[in-house]
Parts: C-alpha cells; sequence; structure tokens
C-alpha cells in the first residue's frame, strides 16, 4: 500500500507534506496543551505528562519544562550539566528553560528535585535531537501491524517490523480521549524503537523518522497525537475561533449541538449479535 503523507509540527514552525484528511493550518495550540500542558497542582514535585523516561529533547533551542509542585517550593532541574532553579507560583506552577544543546545520542539522566519533596523525580535514558509532532486523523493514526488496528498494517509488514531496531528513534503516542474541554494532560509514555515496540508505532511518523534519522544520523523523537475522523476546529483553541468573525459560528453550532444533546440524548441501541 502506499501511505499517506502527513502534516507535522517542528520548534513552534509548521512544515507541511498535506495528508488527504488534515489541513496544516488548523493544526493549533490545542493539541499542544493536551500534551504539554501543566498538570493540576499537587504537594509534590510533579513533571508535565510528555516528560518521561526514554524522550528525545530538542537540540538547538531552548527547552522548556515544567509541572507542578506545592506553592513556594523551589524546583530544581538538572540535565546535561545543566542546573536550573525556580520557585512554584501561587497556582503550583513552575517552568524553566535549559540553554540550547547539540544532538546528543548519549544516554544520560534528567533529574528535578524539590525543596518540601523527600524523592527527587528522575527520568533515565534521555536523548537530546530532532523532535517532531505527527498529527491528524487516521492516516496518521495507522499503525504499522494490523495486529494493532484493525484497518492498519503496512506492506511487507512482519519484514519493516522485523528491520525497526532504532535504538535513537522514539515515539510518544498519547492516549485517546474524548473530551468536550481541553485536557491538561495525556497518557502515554517514550518508546524506544525496536521491532517489540514498532507494530503500536504511527507507521506515518516511523517512516518518517526512519528515514531522517538515517540522513541527519541525530536522535529522533516523535510525538503521535492523532484521532481518526476528528474535525479540525478540534484542534484549534476555543478562544482563537470565538475571536474570529468566520470561525465564531462553527463554536455557536457547535455549542447548540452539545446543548441539545445534553436535553435530549438519543437512545442507545444494543448492537446486534
Amino acid at each position: 500500500m502506499t501511505l499517506p503523507k502527513l502534516a507535522m509540527f517542528k520548534r513552534g514552525r509548521f512544515r507541511q507534506a498535506l495528508g488527504s484528511h488534515m489541513n496544516i493550518k488548523w493544526l493549533t495550540p490545542v493539541v499542544l496543551t493536551a500534551i504539554f500542558g501543566a498538570i493540576s497542582a499537587q504537594a509534590e514535585v510533579k513533571l508535565a505528562s510528555p516528560f518521561t523516561s526514554h524522550m528525545v529533547l530538542q537540540c538547538d533551542a531552548k527547552v522548556p519544562v515544567w509541572g507542578t509542585a506545592e506553592s513556594g517550593e523551589v524546583v530544581t532541574v538538572e540535565f546535561a550539566g545543566q542546573k536550573k532553579s525556580v520557585k512554584a507560583d501561587a497556582g503550583g506552577n513552575w517552568r524553566v528553560e535549559l540553554k540550547p544543546m547539540k544532538p546528543s545520542a548519549e544516554s544520560r539522566s534528567f533529574q528535578v528535585t524539590g525543596s518540601k519533596t523527600a524523592q527527587p523525580v528522575q527520568l533515565d535514558d534521555v536523548l537530546v535531537g530532532e523532535v517532531w509532532l505527527a498529527s491528524g486523523q487516521s492516516n496518521m493514526d495507522f499503525s504499522m501491524s494490523k495486529k494493532v488496528k484493525y484497518f492498519a498494517g503496512v506492506t511487507n509488514e512482519e519484514a519493516e517490523i522485523a528491520a525497526a531496531n532504532y535504538p535513537l528513534i522514539r515515539m510518544f503516542t498519547g492516549a485517546a480521549a474524548k473530551t468536550y474541554a481541553p485536557q491538561n494532560t495525556v497518557g502515554g509514555s517514550w518508546q524506544v524503537c525496536s521491532p517489540e515496540t514498532a507494530p503500536a508505532f504511527s507507521a506515518v511518523g516511523y517512516f518518517f523518522a526512519r528515514d531522517l534519522q538515517r540522513e541527519i544520523k541525530v536522535p529522533v523523537g516523535i510525538i503521535t497525537e492523532a484521532f481518526g475522523a476528528s474535525t479540525a476546529e478540534s484542534w484549534i483553541r476555543r478562544e482563537t475561533m470565538v475571536a474570529d468573525p468566520l470561525l465564531k459560528p462553527m463554536v455557536d453550532h457547535f455549542d447548540a449541538a452539545v446543548a441539545a444533546f445534553k436535553t435530549n440524548p438519543p437512545p442507545v441501541v444494543a448492537a446486534p449479535r
């Protein structure tokens, strides 16, 4: 089969190869809020959801790191010889920026400590390289193996998966969730590319990362946030749409439909056996 083209986001600038369903101009900060938003305040230091072991941090650019802690707690982030400290604000949110780093395939530890937290948060096997966001509909959600998703699978599936041994490629696949409001966290963790993990990878994301890594010879991280048949407007900040006279009618129509559904939900019909 021929894989569809993809829409990607890199370093705050859009680079595009448009697929049949997704126009890159619609991919705006709502998805980033869902992926990168700070988690609700807790009494101990926590990292935002995309920061896990095996992650890839963006090279040659400032790297924001954020999360939550007790209000007033001093949080210190240490990685690659850098040490940055900040005090959590009244809402328990904190954020620091690491200085730009060169690409590195060296597996290093990433540590976050808090002045009021007993145990530090330590992430292992962290690399520095190119990080891309793969987003869209089912064409981006399309996995390498038909055993993972019934509509998926690639040509020469067994051979492609068996050859997917690229420890410098990592993928974060956000857990799917249907919500009315933007979420602050997303489930998922970074996975090192191997024949064991590749079956569940976005096929477009994997082949893109494989070819890119072969070309530039640095670690490549892919963050996959895709949902089959999702509408373009679902990826746009509500505030942005409401402020645009051309887009606001879409929000009003959607709100009316939601209100009607809540007032008079359709009957649930059992599927035939």
